[in-house]
């Protein structure tokens, strides 16, 4: 009878070792709620009654802002983030997330990358990019022209000026 092994058994060192298993963290304790005044704390080895927490109620209802440019050729632009405003806007001229819109301007009064408008919760706000005719807010009882790289916030209503192109923001 032959005493070799039914099975081969490759030389010491050929098949790598299994990798050592990382202990099992231990358990976490539960979560106990923290005791009433006057309520004694419980005794080593006790458990107190489970904490559920209270079940939510109902949501508010949230309200949403549309914002949105009306330009003058009459197509509405909704503002759900923010959009870089221009006759052939950059991105690199703005940082974040941003989406371009092109303007035809047969003026020639605005920039290349001329205005960001951002919606922000209620909020809409305008940024002159540093543009060369500038960035104006108008409504029926004021007008104010935007600082360069400052953001302006810009009623629901007014009219934006970019140059000599002008918007309507309107909200829903």
């Amino acid at each position: 009878m032959d005493d070799r092994p039914a099975f081969i058994v490759p030389p010491p060192g050929l098949i790598p070792s299994r990798p050592q298993q990382p202990p099992a963290p231990p358990a976490a304790e539960p979560i106990r709620p923290p005791a009433s005044p006057g309520t004694p704390p419980a005794a080593p080895g006790r458990s107190l009654p489970a904490f559920h927490p209270p079940a939510p109620g109902p949501a508010a209802p949230q309200e949403t802002h549309v914002w949105r440019l009306v330009l003058p050729n009459g197509h509405r632009v909704p503002v759900t983030g923010t959009l870089l405003l221009g006759r052939n806007p950059s991105a690199a001229a703005h940082p974040g997330p941003a989406d371009p819109v092109a303007l035809e301007d047969p003026t020639s009064t605005v920039s290349k990358t001329h205005a960001a408008v951002e919606a922000v919760g209620a909020l809409l706000r305008v940024t002159d990019l540093h543009s060369t005719n500038g960035v104006t807010v108008a409504t029926a009882e004021t007008q104010t022209r935007a600082t360069p790289g400052e953001p302006l916030e810009v009623p629901a209503g007014a009219e934006l000026r970019l140059g000599g192109y002008r918007m309507r923001a309107e909200r829903s």
